[in-house]
């Protein structure tokens, strides 16, 4: 998930926790910042089968192009940590903010999205298409992309302009938020763990006074293997590390016929969802060579060339079973990658954001103060009847041994009721929140609400 919030110059230090709109108002025109906070979670998803949308721009090969550069600067900052980037969420997030940027500005943030050369209509166009193409229902796949912008309504104003075109290129909900409202930050919070659907709950801890405005953006996906695991071959072995230390990790197994190359310095395997439309690319160095020889070969040009060298071959596979949760401050790997005006509080041009709120400077300009990203990643295998592992009893001959699992450590009782542990936590600290006016209930929940009353009218004979 990305969290960007835009913030305007002051008095004060114009530095952000997440990516924000700030607004200064000194004796020359302020800046913006804006506020990339990772509900761009989706950043999780492996490389997709999808062909890039007909447009003028090619926005997918572009996404691809940033993404490895983004990698690579991050990787600079943490050379020793696994890095889970969402390139599709920031760089949606940056596009949004691009149609409120002129000059320089732009032109800078267009550069370092490998959009150099484009025209913002046609970014617009393509980016549209992309959405619509990753909305699209697919077999056993849940993919979503959402953007939404937080306005301090007390002051701040987006141009008329400006919302027509991201509520039309980006459908993006729009709101007016009093920041200073200590309810707020359960609002935006609210916001980023419904669209992550609970995997990223929080994104805000407080809200900047300098922030006018937050920019988020979120992708959730979730496939089903083309193609499943053996859960009962699931068991701890040997995992290499980096450094060469070896520790024991659940390793799932799968034989049969792959997508499969492999050349000297590197083995890639490719593995469908679904029906196919998206996959996962999976390489590993080869035993002559190291991690980072690999991941110094990661650039646009070797994954387009890689991509045609895939044959079928049989064989063996055997895939780590892994969960990671991770949270980035992009603002130092995005100005190495050129991007520096629009974090500059006296230089950055976000000039067509916003209008000017009566009762305020009007030479009040806005720089991007901070940029977040939040990603979940969990690849699992997919258990038996109702999230259970096989061969479990579940006629209630039996009664199994009662397990005490600590806060914070997976009960392993089944995807389903992992999900439902994993939330407690938060669900108990929001209900007794301030903030908390009662439960909503999704659509589908409403809809098993319904039947049940109507069951119920028949069995009165209501009805």
């Amino acid at each position: 998930m990305i969290k960007m919030p835009i913030r305007a110059t002051g008095t004060e230090a114009s530095g952000c926790s997440v990516r924000s709109l700030a607004k200064r108002t000194p004796r020359h025109p302020s800046g913006l910042s804006t506020r990339l906070a990772a509900a761009a979670l989706l950043a999780v998803t492996a490389a997709g089968a999808y062909a890039a949308p007909p447009a003028t721009v090619d926005v997918a090969a572009a996404d691809n192009a940033f993404g490895f550069r983004l990698l690579t600067a991050v990787q600079k900052t943490l050379p020793h940590a696994n890095v889970v980037l969402s390139p599709v969420s920031a760089a949606l997030d940056f596009s949004v903010a691009l149609n409120g940027a002129e000059d320089q500005t732009c032109q800078q943030m267009l550069d370092s999205l490998s959009l150099g050369g484009s025209a913002l209509e046609a970014v617009n166009t393509a980016n549209a298409q992309l959405i619509k193409v990753l909305g699209t229902p697919a077999k056993d796949i849940t993919l979503s992309v959402a953007e939404s912008l937080w306005v301090d309504s007390r002051r701040a104003a987006l141009r008329p302009e400006y919302v027509r075109q991201t509520q039309a290129w980006y459908d993006a909900t729009m709101t007016d938020l009093d920041f200073s409202d200590p309810r707020a930050v359960a609002q935006i919070n609210g916001w980023a763990c419904q669209e992550t659907h609970g995997r990223i709950p929080e994104v805000l801890k407080e809200i900047h006074p300098t922030d006018r405005a937050i920019l988020l953006n979120a992708v959730y996906f979730k496939g089903e293997w083309a193609h499943q695991f053996d859960q009962a071959q699931t068991h701890p072995r040997d995992f290499t590390l980096a450094a060469g230390l070896r520790k024991q990790i659940p390793r799932m197994v799968q034989s049969g016929r792959f997508s499969y190359f492999e050349t000297p310095a590197l083995q890639a395997i490719r593995l469908p969802f679904g029906n196919g439309d998206l996959v996962m690319d999976i390489l590993l160095p080869a035993k002559t060579s190291t991690l980072s020889a690999l991941e110094a070969e990661l650039t646009l040009k070797h994954w387009q060339d890689w991509q045609a060298r895939y044959g079928s071959r049989t064989g063996t596979l055997e895939l780590p079973r892994f969960e990671l949760r991770s949270r980035y401050h992009l603002n130092e790997a995005l100005q190495s990658l050129g991007m520096t005006r629009a974090f500059e509080p006296k230089r950055a041009q976000f000039t067509t954001m916003f209008s000017q709120v009566p009762d305020h400077s009007p030479a009040e300009r806005f720089f991007i103060s901070a940029v977040l990203q939040f990603t979940y990643w969990k690849v699992y295998t997919v258990p038996g009847w109702m999230g259970l592992p096989a061969g479990l009893d579940v006629t209630g001959q039996s009664r199994p041994a009662i397990e005490k699992i600590p806060v914070g450590v997976a009960p392993n009782l089944g995807e389903v009721l992992d999900q439902d542990v994993e939330l407690v936590a938060a669900v108990q600290r929001g209900s007794k929140s301030r903030g908390f006016r009662g439960p909503l209930w999704s659509d589908q929940e409403q809809r098993v609400r319904h039947f049940h009353r109507e069951l119920d009218r028949y069995i009165n004979g209501e009805k």
